[in-house]
């Protein structure tokens, strides 16, 4: 019997992949056929497939954000070859390669109602990090706007801000775009989002009291997704609505990001409006992976 092979996707990939990837859920509908062609081409991405008679069956995806952090992500297998260890297989050589390029630090999330992925979770023994939501909100039609667009001159501000140990407690941790992916929030990675216009400021009383910054959706250009949300707790509220107002000024349909699970978070993204849209819960992972 021919054995199953390990190689990175090619386009002439996509149709058979996605043959399989409309049975990924029971009762929702897969997005890979939004995204797969994108990533196979994205020279930052890795889309590892496992074949059969060089017939993909199974692929895995994987992000290098920096020279510290890969995202693990799309974990798919056809049906008819479920519960073959292919789910392994991919691990095994995902980690042979972060490994080969000096990597060391591998994160993902799950849903806490995907009992699956949870198994194998528990078989690879990785540490959960914390739990997140994702949630949207309705852009508001407003003439006028409390936000400021920050440039490099604000970076020693900023990274104050984020930094201050009274606010450390409520702070996202990590820059995300949508699909979700996290990373690191580094000055490299601040001074490239100041640099693409990306990063709005709240300032009262000549102080900057927080800050967001816009990130990318893979899905679609029509939202706004806030990659990135730091405040203090009585700010954190009209940080919010004054993006629903900088959403429709740029003529987005809808705000979207992904918050901690705290009580600070909580309260000011129900006084925003936001709704979460899944009551299930992301959380996010770090892989027990080592580097050889």
């Amino acid at each position: 019997m021919t054995e199953f092979q390990i190689r990175l996707a090619k386009i002439s990939d996509v149709e058979p992949i996605l043959a399989f990837c409309q049975y990924t859920w029971e009762h929702q509908n897969d997005y890979m056929h939004l995204v797969l062609e994108k990533r196979i081409n994205n020279p930052n991405r890795k889309v590892f497939v496992v074949t059969l008679d060089d017939i993909p069956v199974a692929m895995q995806d994987i992000v290098i954000l920096s020279k510290q952090e890969a995202w693990l992500s799309s974990l798919r297998v056809d049906r008819r070859y479920r519960r073959r260890g292919l789910s392994k297989l991919l691990d095994a050589h995902t980690n042979k390669y972060l490994s080969q390029v000096n990597v060391p630090i591998l994160r993902y999330c799950v849903l806490s109602d995907n009992e699956l992925m949870l198994k194998i979770i528990s078989r690879r023994g990785d540490k959960k990090i914390d739990s997140y939501s994702l949630c949207k909100a309705d852009t508001i039609a407003s003439p006028t706007n409390q936000l400021i667009q920050l440039d490099l001159k604000d970076f020693d501000k900023i990274c104050s801000l984020i930094i201050s140990n009274n606010l450390s407690y409520q702070k996202t941790n990590f820059y995300t775009q949508l699909i979700i992916t996290c990373q690191t929030i580094t000055p490299e990675l601040l001074k490239k989002s100041l640099l693409g216009g990306k990063v709005f400021g709240l300032r009262q009383n000549e102080s900057l009291r927080g800050i967001a910054i816009q990130s990318y959706s893979e899905l679609s250009e029509q939202e706004f997704y806030i990659g990135y949300l730091h405040g203090e707790p009585e700010i954190l509220t009209v940080l919010l609505c004054e993006l629903c107002k900088l959403a429709y000024s740029l003529g987005k349909s809808v705000v979207k990001g992904l918050f901690p699970l705290n009580d600070s978070f909580g309260n000011a993204l129900s006084q925003a409006a936001f709704q979460r849209m899944n009551q299930a819960e992301i959380g996010v992972y770090r892989s027990s992976f080592k580097p050889g």
